[in-house]
């Protein structure tokens, strides 16, 4: 074991949300024998397990359709796992990055004498507009971006504000960073910037890696493939309409299982399109607001893992298409009541989950008929 791996430590990967989460954690998951051998704990429990422990300590388990009992015990049972190994142990989900201090006092303690680190990834807020409004659309919201534009990015207030917007309470680096310093010293709570577009595919994981501590030899991240899916702006417009079709028919449990997770991100996500950029005139409030983040990561004295300057936003250029902007006829094709009834039907078999993937996509098959777009996702 190298000199930098000696002795205990925990290091609580919490986020952002979209900011390569998964990537890292197919990463983290795909090399669990090598790293345990090298001094390195990526604890499992059960599939799924770090996600309810999250989950339980937000205390947000009725929004991802799960019940207290599901999750109850699983965050003890990951910090256990932490305190009986004698290297250093990652735990990882975004669900953490919201937490609030109540939360991070009753996370923390059950790590109690250890050395705790937190890693905060960050991604430039024009990419993360267009994620955060597709995951919210993926989640049951039919608003459009131009909705999301007036309602959530340019309506900003302060920190701790109940009533700020989610995506500036998700998505604000500095805020995650100064919460998770009431119960970590500054100097232990890190920030990990993803690379900018065009960056090498290994950069993410090595500035993770320098963030926890671990050699990023040990893991292979140039083949790794392991990024949420993304939908093209035609399949958001769908999906919109198909969430106001159902109107609410599914309760949360059902419509995460069978829409989000395996059609949306298992049908809808294979489909070629064309995916949105954020207009270059939200730039007037994401710049600033980018500026006031790096000035507090600054003034606190985190560490920074990666290059500060690409966090600028990235925007849409020139006579780029408006992410609302879809073929009406195209949209029309796609027969979004019609899917809704399929899905409403498709819950009420009691086939097990595992075959209705198919049996969905194969219904469904009109979606095949999507037109193709060549510009690679950003």
């Amino acid at each position: 074991m190298s000199a930098r791996l000696s002795g205990q430590r925990v290091v609580l990967h919490v986020g952002l949300p979209k900011t390569g989460t998964t990537h890292l954690q197919g990463l983290l998951a795909d090399h669990r024998d090598v790293l345990r051998e090298a001094g390195v704990l990526y604890p499992f429990l059960r599939p799924g397990a770090m996600f309810h422990g999250a989950v339980e300590v937000r205390g947000s388990h009725a929004k991802f359709g799960l019940t207290a009992g599901q999750v109850a015990g699983t965050w003890q049972a990951l910090c256990d796992r932490a305190r009986d190994f004698p290297g250093t142990t990652v735990i990882s989900h975004e669900v953490l990055a919201g937490a609030t201090p109540e939360e991070i006092a009753q996370a923390l303690a059950p790590l109690a004498g250890l050395e705790v680190h937190v890693v905060v990834t960050a991604r430039d807020l024009g990419r993360q507009a267009t994620a955060h409004w597709q995951e919210e659309v993926k989640l049951g919201d039919t608003r459009s971006f131009a909705d999301f534009e007036r309602d959530q990015f340019r309506a900003d207030t302060a920190p701790g504000d109940p009533a700020r917007p989610h995506f500036w309470h998700a998505q604000d680096a500095a805020d995650a960073l100064a919460r998770w310093s009431t119960a970590v010293p500054p100097e232990r709570v890190h920030l990990v910037v993803c690379p900018a577009p065009g960056d090498r595919r290994t950069a993410l994981w090595e500035r993770f890696a320098d963030a926890a501590g671990i050699d990023p030899g040990l893991v292979d991240a140039d083949t790794a493939d392991r990024a949420n899916a993304s939908l093209g702006t035609l399949q958001i417009a769908h999906l919109r309409q198909v969430n106001a079709a159902l109107d609410g028919r599914l309760e949360a449990g059902v419509y995460h299982r069978l829409v989000k997770k395996q059609y949306a991100e298992g049908v809808l996500a294979r489909q070629p399109g064309e995916r949105p950029r954020t207009p270059a005139p939200l730039g007037d409030v994401l710049a600033p607001a980018t500026a006031r983040v790096l000035d507090r990561v600054r003034a606190a004295g985190h560490p920074v893992h990666g290059d500060l300057a690409d966090l600028e936003p990235v925007l849409a250029g020139p006579g780029e298409p408006h992410p609302d902007d879809v073929d009406s006829e195209a949209l029309a094709a796609l027969d979004a009541a019609g899917v809704a009834e399929r899905l409403v039907a498709e819950a009420r078999r009691d086939t097990p989950p595992r075959n209705r993937l198919g049996r969905v996509g194969a219904r469904l098959a009109g979606l095949r008929k999507a037109p193709r777009r060549d510009r690679p996702d950003a």
